[in-house]
Formats: structure tokens, sequence, C-alpha cells
């Protein structure tokens, strides 16, 4: 009985990334595969028009492996994008052991951001070292803005990419032989961090001292209308890595964070239950001026399956879309990583936080583009719960089609919806919910909605 390859993932699942992955596993696990990128589907598992809460990869082979599946999942507290096991059965609950591969994905360019790509990511990779110490780890660069590679990247990205090489984090998606190589020791790490520029004037820079008896590192970890509180994921992730690194090169002495602007209270106050504070366990970490907290709890699991979140009925919209030839032009599911607008001409946009009048545009989870009937669909996406607060957002997307759907779709017809997860209801909840997705899995869709969503569903045997 062969294995299957379960791919566990807060994402909507795309078939870039599933293609990648799979070439990760057969070169790191000695397998052949074939498939064409081109081929690759994914869709949803239904039976008898009741979702499974799975999904599969088709027009893929990997010698030893029979299918591919993709469940969706959350993590309890820094968790890497996709979790990727082999075994027959479906991983229960919680499972850790038999955990292979550990991917975070991102977009993030050093064009975009200097400390998204790296450093606010970091931390996750020192936190699942807590449940799963022998997992391949992997930084994934799935840009689709194609940016330059002959562009030399920020001081920033250098230092953080080189920290994660060098605690064996492989970097897919970005080429680390011409900028990038890992520490040889401690000294390289210090020296090169202080030859960075430093932040402007009234901020805190992040400096490396080395003393005898420990190693400070000062960085600020709560922001000034934070109250104390430990909330600036940047240097959260910042701090980890080199934390992570410093042991990881042989330090074992103290590590001391200093010029913080963490408040004792709040550190009594959550007994240890912040990510950062798991990280200070993880690694023996201490701030200075603070008496931490003498034991630390976990979360008792690294992850478990989602049932309650609003993106559960828009992401099995999406992918459904697509799988039957929708163009997903526009995706911020909740949870996930927010998209760029697509045009026509596939050309992408980053869209910003405010309209034309200095007002913040309010952005659907969702923006399918159905070329056969030039049909647009906008859609929020929420819980049964919170199924009013979709209904009077949706009333705001004026903004969104004037600034850039009418423009670069100005034949379409538009739509505007709700989709709706959870509950036990069996029937469209209201008029403006274009789909109801229930906890049983049962899927229910508008019968006043577009013939090109009716079509789809009634494919796969859901009753209109």
């Amino acid at each position: 009985m062969k294995d299957n390859l379960w791919i566990l993932t807060e994402e909507r699942p795309k078939t870039s990334v599933i293609y990648q992955i799979a070439c990760l596993y057969c070169k790191d696990f000695n397998q052949k595969f074939k498939t064409d990128s081109l081929e690759l589907t994914i869709r949803p598992i239904m039976k008898n028009g009741v979702f499974q809460f799975t999904y599969i990869a088709e027009g893929i082979e990997i010698s030893g492996i029979d299918k591919i599946f993709i469940k969706t999942v959350s993590g309890s507290s820094s968790f890497l994008d996709f979790l990727v096991f082999k075994q027959h059965l479906v991983p229960e609950d919680g499972q850790i052991d038999n955990l292979l591969m550990a991917i975070e994905e991102t977009k993030t360019s050093d064009d975009e951001s200097r400390n998204t790509g790296v450093y606010q990511r970091a931390s996750k990779f020192v936190f699942i070292n807590q449940y799963a110490p022998t997992a391949k780890l992997y930084m994934l660069y799935n840009d689709e803005l194609d940016c330059r590679e002959d562009k030399k990247p920020s001081d920033t990205s250098v230092f953080g990419t080189n920290m994660l090489l060098t605690i064996g984090v492989t970097i897919v998606g970005k080429d680390t032989s011409r900028w990038f190589k890992s520490f040889n020791s401690i000294e390289d790490l210090i020296q090169l961090k202080s030859k960075m520029r430093k932040p402007p004037k009234g901020n805190v820079p992040i400096n490396i001292t080395k003393y005898d008896d420990r190693i400070e590192i000062s960085g600020r970890l709560s922001k000034p209308s934070d109250s104390g509180n430990i909330g600036h994921d940047p240097n959260i992730g910042a701090l980890s890595i080199i934390s992570k690194c410093l042991r990881y090169l042989g330090w074992d002495k103290d590590i001391v964070i200093t010029h913080h602007n963490v408040s004792q209270k709040y550190v009594t106050k959550t007994g240890g239950n912040n990510k950062f504070l798991y990280i200070c366990d993880i690694l023996d970490l201490k701030l200075k001026d603070i008496i931490m907290p003498e034991k630390v709890s976990f979360p008792e699991n690294y992850w478990h399956y989602e049932m309650s979140s609003e993106k559960m009925a828009s992401i099995l919209l999406h992918v459904i879309g697509e799988y039957y030839g929708m163009r997903g032009i526009y995706q911020n599911h909740a949870g996930c990583e927010r998209g760029y607008y697509k045009t026509p001409k596939n050309n992408l946009i980053a869209l910003p936080k405010k309209d034309k009048f200095n007002e913040n545009l309010y952005l659907p989870d969702l923006v399918l583009h159905d070329e056969e009937t030039n049909t647009i669909l906008l859609i929020e996406g929420k819980k049964l719960s919170t199924l009013q607060n979709g209904i009077n957002e949706i009333q705001y997307y004026d903004s969104i089609e004037d600034e850039f759907i009418k423009v670069y779709y100005p034949k379409c017809k538009i739509y505007r919806y709700v989709s709706i997860f959870g509950g036990k209801k069996t029937s469209i909840p209201h008029p403006a919910v274009l789909l109801y997705l229930n906890e049983y899995g049962q899927i229910f869709i508008n019968p006043d909605s577009p013939d090109c969503v009716k079509d789809i569903f009634l494919n796969e045997g859901v009753s209109i």
C-alpha cells in the first residue's frame, strides 16, 4: 500500500507552490517525479456534493507516492506555512512525528520591504525546533513580481539570509550563491551586523556586544504605543534568529536583550504565554531588568485542523473557481498572505491602503474573474456568526470597483457577495450570500447567483 503526501497549510494552496514543494521533496528524498507545472491542478474532494475538507493535487506523479492531499490547518503560535508528511493515512490532529518538511513561503522582495521577508518570519524557524527538531526547514521565495536577480540585496536581507543558512534552513527561489553565505563564527556575525547602516535617530538599533560572560543584544520589543507589551514583530524575528545563530555557533553563556522596553507587569501577567517568551525559554534568553517566568507552558500541539475560520469557505470558492477556469485576480483570505491585484495581462499591482480620497481602501477577501461571461465576483469571507458584518462591508467596495476593477475590466458585470462558513444551517442564510459551507461540509449556492457559479457547483454534484 503506497504512502500519500499530506501537505498541511494555513494558506490558500497554489499550484506553483505545491509544484515547488513536490520538487523539493523529490530532490531531498531521492525520488523521481513526472509532471509539467502547467498540468498540475488542485481541486476539492467532494462526496455526493459534500466537501470533505481536503484538496487533492492532480497531474503529478511521484515514485512511491499514491496521491498528494492538502488540508487547511492553523498553528498554535509561530507557525510555518506548510507541513509535509509522508504516510498512508491522514495525519492525526496535532501530529508532529513523521514530519518530513516544514516550509515558510513568502512573496516579499527587497523592493517591497527590508524586514518582512527575512526577520518577521525568522522566529518561526526557532519555535518549531521545540516540536520537530529533525524536520527539514525551508524558506521558499515565490516572488511573483519577478525582481531582478542582479540587484544587490539590502544589508538586512544579506544578514538575515546568512543567519537562516547558518541554522540549516534551505533557501529556495532565491540565488544564494552570489550575495549570501552562512556564518563561520560568532565574530563573523557580530562584525557584519556592526557594519550595517544604523536606523534613524530616535530608533533603537540592534547592536550585538560580546563580553566574557554574556552577549548583549539591544532591540526594542515593545513599541511606544504598546505600553510595555511584546508586539514588535520584525524585532521579535530579528532577535530570535540572532540568538539562535549565537547558540548554533557555540555560545553557551548568557544572552541578554537590552533596551527592549518590555514591562515586568506584562511578563508577569502573561506567565510566559507569548511567542517571544517561548523563544526566550527555548534559547535561554534574558530580558535585562526583567524577572523571567520560572516555567513556560508551551501549547500542547504545534498545529490543529482548522474548522472555525471564515477562510474555509472563501478558499474553497477560490480553489474550485480556478479549477474550472476562473482567474483569481486578488486574494486576502483571513490569516493568509495578501496577494497582488492581477490585470487582464497578468501584470501585478500592490494595492494601496488608501483610495484617491485618502480614505481606507476596503478590500475583498477574494476577487474572481470569469472571462467567458465577463463576470467579476467580489467576495467578503465571514463566519455565520459575523454574517451581518460581511453584509455591511460589501457596501464599501465602491473605491476598489471604481479605481481598479472598472479601470482594468471595464466591460465586466460586477457582483458583490459574502461567503460564509460554520454552523449547521441547511440553506442560504441571506440573499447577499453566494456560497454557504456548513460545518458538515454541505454546500449551498445562492439560486440567484451568476450562471458561471451555478454551473461549477452543479458539476460537483451540489444542489442549487
